[in-house]
């Protein structure tokens, strides 16, 4: 079963895509009369939530400037499960013929691919406006394309579902305690995952030995239609009338 070992990348590019998608969020800051006075980039990694906590928590005294960078922004990928709602007939083929090689490769399986996004911010309004330029893209989704085969020129259009936003505000005890607000984003991606690409040169002869079975013909009423289900010997077709 798994003799041919493959690797089409396509959960690779989707997640490339994802981050690709909130990479350019800024945070639009104003002043008390409500003029802008600061547009702040948000950085995002794929890294888990707890990755970033850590990190922060770690620098007590504020002196290691990580939390000065805030807000950023986190991803990763939390679960796959099969669709059977889109699956098809798992023996058609899809092929394509290039350079006088036939690639050909079954019905891909649908997958769902779920991601969360992470949102951590020092306040809360730096939280809202980041998740209020999000939600007008998604109603309830958003696609965008990836080149899955380029050997065969398939592409791929993935629909993003934003499932659900929750919020965490992370502020307890004195004075002296940092406060974070987390905005976690729940996305599934619907994906397709396609098998290995069979690689064959299309049948361009044949040879075809007929001399055996010049004198085997099928019986045949006058319609020209069989009524026996095996070969005869010495046989002769009657005459199918003209019509």
């Amino acid at each position: 079963m798994f003799e041919v070992p493959f690797y089409h990348e396509t959960i690779k590019k989707a997640t490339i895509a994802f981050g690709a998608l909130f990479s350019q969020l800024k945070v639009i800051r104003r002043n008390q009369d409500q003029e802008e006075s600061q547009i702040i980039s948000t950085p995002i990694a794929f890294a888990a939530k707890e990755k970033l906590l850590v990190r922060i928590e770690q620098d007590a005294n504020l002196t290691g400037g990580t939390y000065l960078t805030l807000p950023r922004m986190s991803f990763d990928i939390t679960g796959y499960q099969y669709d059977s709602t889109r699956m098809v007939n798992r023996n058609n083929k899809i092929q394509c013929y290039k350079d006088g090689v036939l690639d050909a490769v079954y019905t891909p399986v649908p997958y769902n691919v779920d991601f969360q996004l992470y949102i951590i911010t020092k306040g809360i309004e730096d939280g809202l406006a980041l998740v209020e330029q999000i939600h007008p893209l998604f109603t309830p989704e958003y696609s965008f394309t990836i080149d899955v085969l380029p050997e065969m020129s398939i592409k791929q259009d993935i629909p993003l579902v934003l499932n659900s936003i929750s919020v965490s505000d992370d502020y307890e005890g004195d004075f002296s305690t940092r406060r974070l607000v987390t905005h976690t984003l729940s996305f599934t991606a619907k994906m397709l995952l396609y098998s290995a690409v069979n690689n064959r040169t299309p049948i361009q002869r044949t040879e075809t030995d007929l001399k055996k079975f010049q004198e085997h013909v099928a019986e045949m009423d006058e319609d020209g239609n069989i009524i026996v289900d095996e070969w005869t010997v010495g046989v002769s077709v009657p005459a199918v009338p003209a019509t």
